[in-house]
């Protein structure tokens, strides 16, 4: 992994607050790096390049939301199947505060990549999102390349 370490695929302030043990098992953590070496660290390499191109600042990526132990995941109440919790999604958010650049790069840079999904979250009427979700794999282990756009708490099909 070029981008990213294993500890901030892991960390999470609801598990050190709760006292909940977020340690990978050893298949998760060939999970995380499987999807970051296949699928992120490109991610984060065009994204270098689309910052640098139009003068976007800082193309470091902070993980908001990466592995979740089952008690974590339950803990701040995601699906019983996320992909969190088998270590193949990740929630992103751009350091340079370009959220909508960045939903429109990941779209751009996803649409020809095998990946489960890229979720715009908690989107404003603007269509600015919070941060970004990437799943790479769903818990069965499909890529069924979807794109959806969260807001008010629906999940709807991303438009163009």
């Amino acid at each position: 992994m070029k981008h990213f370490t294993m500890e901030e695929l892991t960390r999470s302030d609801t598990a050190r607050s709760k006292g909940i043990d977020n340690t990978p098992t050893p298949e998760h953590q060939r999970n995380l790096v499987e999807m970051v070496e296949s699928l992120i660290d490109p991610m984060r390499e065009q994204w270098a390049i689309r910052c640098a191109h139009e003068q976007l600042g800082t193309p470091q990526l902070r993980v908001s939301s990466g592995y979740r132990s089952g008690a974590l995941n339950a803990a701040v109440g995601g699906s019983a199947t996320s992909a969190h919790s088998f270590g193949y999604a990740l929630d992103l958010v751009p350091m340079n505060g370009q959220f909508r650049q960045f939903k429109n790069f990941c779209r751009e840079f996803l649409k020809n990549r095998k990946f489960d999904q890229m979720i715009s979250e908690d989107e404003d009427a603007y269509g600015t999102p919070q941060w970004i979700h990437v799943g790479y794999k769903n818990s069965q282990g499909y890529q069924r390349r979807q794109f959806l756009t969260m807001r008010g708490g629906a999940y709807i099909t991303m438009t163009a």
